[in-house]
């Protein structure tokens, strides 16, 4: 696709919602970054609990704007959420967000903040049942720490006092919330604690890790090992001469009918001059250049030519500005609507894009076309004819496998033109072979390998191909002297360290299980959503 006219697929796939903040606090916790209470993360999600809650006037509930939502009789207030909704969306990681489209965004912030806002309400319900406890000592660090009250370094009662008259909070109030965040923070490295690998399993960890394995593969394509265009006239007739081919004929036809068909398609030449569509004195200056090549095109100047001089699209510069035959739903609206309408050898006028303004010239269009079922019968059967010779071929292939005969193996190999590919060693916790990219299955079947039983005994298949394994000795380690490594080695040998992967196991097992905790709590609550807020924010709809 040339650019400067192909349009992005960029899909926003963020879910950030409260509880990430408190899986990073115990994650990074666990690995000794930052002390247990004076973390910044830890005062990060204190912070965003404020952002929620801190700012809300006392007392606003439902006579401040009615309730959002109601957790187990405690209202969640409008006042609440639409601060809730403000600040995150105030955020650099939502603004980014935002950049994927205004609709999608929206919908996405509304729904995160009406579900932050009612865990919080079911984490202050339910913590106290766990036992775990924060004392006064934890609060007070907790808030002299707190980057909005410190002058120069220092915890400023001042600025405390200003926050909590500006918020119309009393002091217990606010401690409260503290005290509420801390607690659900030492909760979640308790999870972590709890869960943490013991040594045995460390050790276990690390010797299966220490097996390796090594194989020679080789990738049939199952559908086209027997290519159509080697089969022969006399076998297409002798097939379509079989009582029931002319079925078999219309129903491949039925379902393959884009095969034998063409949608509208246009070849064209354009020139782009490039502006931003955000920048008005960028705009109309690229407005007045494409109207001066215009006027240079329709005086007789070469379109090729003038591309290659002043397109601003390197895709397809180079090429006199030449995009050969594509079809709707490819390029930019406005570039695509001009090419499929336009009149064949005219300039356009300046055609504006979000890229800027192209010149468009049309070389051809074809019209949508399709073969019917009588005119490529014959392709059909060429098609149905290889791929039985394909399943035939495969199925004398498992019965070699199947008794261990390796001269009948390589001997089909070398009718194939197929060939062997060594994957290097791996190890038993490989989601993959390497090289081939075979899946689990396969991983396994290597494993199963041997120098006595070198052949795997089934094919592993993976959508419309198959692959063969055979054994291969795990290479002997190198042991020439190496170069000092890079840093990207470096982060790679500690993504391998043994302590390293039990704690990131760990960490996975304490998120899962923090997060069926919360689910849990979700699930058995007694949650209504006001209408509207459910409608605005989509919660409950990808839950």
């Amino acid at each position: 696709m040339s650019q400067g006219t192909g349009k992005s697929g960029t899909r926003a796939s963020h879910t950030i919602n409260w509880r990430t903040t408190l899986k990073k606090a115990w994650r990074d916790d666990r690995r000794g970054l930052f002390k247990v209470v004076a973390a910044w993360v830890i005062f990060g999600a204190i912070i965003l609990v404020f952002a929620f809650l801190g700012m809300t006037p006392h007392h606003a509930g439902i006579t401040a704007g009615g309730a959002a939502a109601v957790v187990n009789g405690e209202i969640v207030s409008q006042v609440e959420y639409t601060q809730a909704v403000e600040s995150m969306g105030k955020e650099q990681r939502f603004q980014q967000l935002q950049q994927f489209g205004g609709d999608f965004a929206q919908q996405m912030i509304r729904q995160q903040a009406i579900r932050a806002l009612i865990d919080q309400k079911l984490l202050g319900q339910n913590i106290g049942k766990t036992g775990i406890m924060s004392s006064d000592a934890h609060v007070r660090e907790a808030i002299s720490e707190i980057p909005a009250f410190q002058e120069q370094g220092k915890f400023s009662a001042t600025r405390y006092m200003g926050y909590l008259e500006a918020s119309r909070q009393d002091a217990g109030e606010f401690e409260n919330k503290v005290r509420q965040q801390i607690t659900t923070n030492r909760m979640a490295r308790t999870f972590a604690s709890a869960l943490r690998p013991i040594p045995l399993e460390r050790e276990l960890m690390q010797n299966v890790e220490n097996r390796k394995a090594n194989a020679d593969v080789a990738t049939i394509p199952t559908e086209t090992l027997v290519l159509p265009e080697t089969i022969a006239a006399a076998e297409v007739k002798a097939f379509l001469d079989k009582s029931d081919s002319k079925g078999r004929v219309k129903a491949y036809y039925d379902t393959h009918k884009e095969k034998f068909s063409q949608p509208e398609r246009a070849k064209v030449r354009h020139i782009l001059i490039r502006a931003d569509r955000k920048d008005e004195k960028a705009v109309e200056a690229a407005r007045v250049e494409a109207e001066k090549v215009v006027a240079q095109l329709k005086g007789g100047a070469d379109f090729a030519t003038v591309a290659k001089e002043k397109s601003a699209d390197p895709g397809s510069a180079k090429n006199g500005g030449l995009i050969d035959y594509f079809t709707r739903g490819s390029m930019v609206p406005e570039f695509e609507n001009y090419s499929f309408t336009g009149k064949v050898g005219e300039v356009s006028a300046p055609v504006q894009t979000d890229f800027g303004f192209h010149i468009i010239k049309i070389e051809d269009r074809k019209a949508a076309s399709s073969r019917t079922q009588e005119e490529v019968s014959e392709e059909i059967a060429e098609i149905l004819v290889a791929q039985e010779k394909s399943r035939e071929a495969l199925a004398e292939l498992q019965k070699a496998m199947a008794a261990g005969d390796m001269t009948a193996v390589q001997n089909f190999m070398t009718a194939h033109r197929l060939t062997w590919k060594e994957t290097g060693a791996f190890a038993i916790t490989a989601d993959a072979l390497p090289v081939v990219g075979a899946g689990e299955q396969a991983v396994t079947i290597a494993f199963q390998l041997s120098a006595e039983k070198p052949l795997a005994k089934e094919l592993v298949r993976q959508g419309g191909q198959a692959y063969l394994l055979k054994y291969k000795a795990v290479p002997a380690q190198a042991t020439a002297l190496k170069k000092p490594k890079s840093e990207s080695e470096k982060m790679a040998d500690l993504q391998n360290n043994p302590e390293f992967v039990s704690e990131t196991q760990a960490a996975r097992r304490a998120d899962e299980a923090f997060g069926q905790w919360i689910d849990a709590l979700r699930k058995a609550a007694k949650i209504s959503v006001n209408q509207e807020v459910g409608k605005a924010s989509g919660y409950g709809q990808n839950e």
